[in-house]
């Protein structure tokens, strides 16, 4: 990766060169000399001012002074003005992951998002929270502000579905005493034979189906039989389901919006950019993030384009290729069978159809990208617009060039 602006450094000439820098938010990186050894890696850094900042470490050393000094280091700096402090995140993650594979996560203080996982891969899966990010074919919901969160939320919501959640290998047995949840009703206990297999995968259907459609499919469900309660003027069981109804909708409200389906998270941020009305994109592709990207506003141009127009061009830029990531990744996402459970009715209650679930073949976003985008969307200094999609290929234009506007004018 290399950054915009390139300047080679004269020790001797030390003051000149500094003097030149802009005094603005920039990342960096300090090449240094052939000679100590030809595998040395850049310097690398972010600050708020650049000139002050590589002004401190590349000026003449003074005697006594003890701080980090690279003036006899240094023979070239790159540097990429930033606008926005996730910006400079982003760049400064992919340089130290072009520099430093083997480092960087530990340099970037990166810590694997907290997600729910659905092991298909089990005979009786069951949904937990989990920081590993296979691929095994499961599937994969996040990410959460923090694994207690996620632990929260997955207790919370599995109390509407008989999914088990003991965490052994289960072999049914007629003979295994069960747990607290099988005695009181609220799972089908499949560790002691309680239910069949197409049963158990029923059940579990509905559970991804509510993880799916972020909960209306529950709503949907709950609203239909306290309406036909309601009309065979059984309202004992209408208050009833009334209550849960209720509880449903108090679980869904402790759920954050970036938490769904990791394939299926598709969103795009707008950061204000370095220069003067300007404006820079990130997209988010099925987990994955996309850019830089900069959509200049400034309408002085001789023959402009549409801002519509200029803003499709610079999101066209921003989407996964044949060579993106570490692997080649489809443009297009594979259909699963949890997308066609995703959109499929719901089944009447007491049906015996069998829901087939197979693991998910789409491939998995890098867990980093996950981690950077869950860092900036739960921090309290959030800067800049986020925009979920509901597909990636809906993008509401109006919506996004009412936040460029937002951004340059604020």
């Amino acid at each position: 990766m290399k950054l915009d602006r390139s300047v080679p450094f004269d020790a001797g000439e030390a003051e000149v060169v500094l003097s030149a820098l802009p005094a603005e938010p920039a990342v960096f990186a300090l090449w240094p000399r052939s000679d100590p050894a030809p595998d040395t890696q850049p310097y690398l850094g972010r600050t708020r001012n650049l000139r002050h900042r590589l002004e401190r470490l590349l000026a003449s050393p003074r005697p006594g002074l003890r701080r980090l000094n690279l003036h006899e280091f240094t023979r070239r700096v790159d540097y990429q003005a930033v606008g926005s402090a996730f910006e400079a995140t982003w760049l400064i993650y992919r340089l130290n992951h072009a520099h430093y594979p083997r480092l960087y996560r530990q340099r970037l203080h990166l810590k694997p998002p907290a997600l729910l996982k659905v092991n298909l891969a089990n005979r009786f899966p069951r949904c937990y929270a989990t920081r590993r990010l296979a691929r095994d074919g499961s599937l994969y919901y996040g990410p959460f502000p923090s694994r207690a969160d996620a632990e929260q939320f997955a207790g919370e919501f599995l109390d509407f579905f008989k999914v088990r959640r003991c965490v052994e290998d289960l072999d049914p047995d007629p003979k295994h005493p069960g747990c607290i949840y099988s005695q009181m009703r609220m799972c089908l206990a499949p560790c002691f034979a309680g239910c069949t297999d197409a049963e158990y995968q029923l059940e579990l259907g509905r559970a991804i189906r509510f993880l799916d459609t972020q909960g209306s499919s529950l709503v949907s469900e709950f609203e239909s039989e306290r309406g036909r309660a309601a009309e065979g003027l059984d309202f004992e069981q209408a208050g009833r389901l009334h209550q849960r109804l209720e509880k449903v909708n108090d679980t869904l409200r402790r759920r954050p919006d970036l938490a769904k389906n990791v394939r299926d998270l598709h969103a795009i941020i707008l950061e204000r950019g370095a220069g003067p009305q300007s404006v820079v994109l990130f997209r988010v592709w099925a987990g994955e993030l996309f850019g830089p990207a900069t959509l200049a506003l400034d309408e002085k141009v001789a023959s402009p384009a549409s801002l519509d127009q200029q803003l499709q061009t610079v999101l066209d830029s921003l989407k996964p290729g044949p060579e993106s990531g570490k692997g080649a990744r489809p443009v297009a996402a594979v259909p699963t069978a949890s997308d066609a459970q995703a959109h499929a009715p719901a089944p009447e209650p007491g049906s015996s159809h069998l829901v087939t679930l197979s693991p998910d073949s789409r491939p998995l976003p890098p867990w980093e990208h996950l981690a950077i985008l869950a860092r900036w969307y739960y921090s309290s200094f959030r800067e800049g617009e986020f925009v979920l999609l509901k597909r990636a290929e809906e993008i509401p234009h109006a919506r996004l060039i009412r936040s460029c506007r937002k951004l340059t004018m604020g």
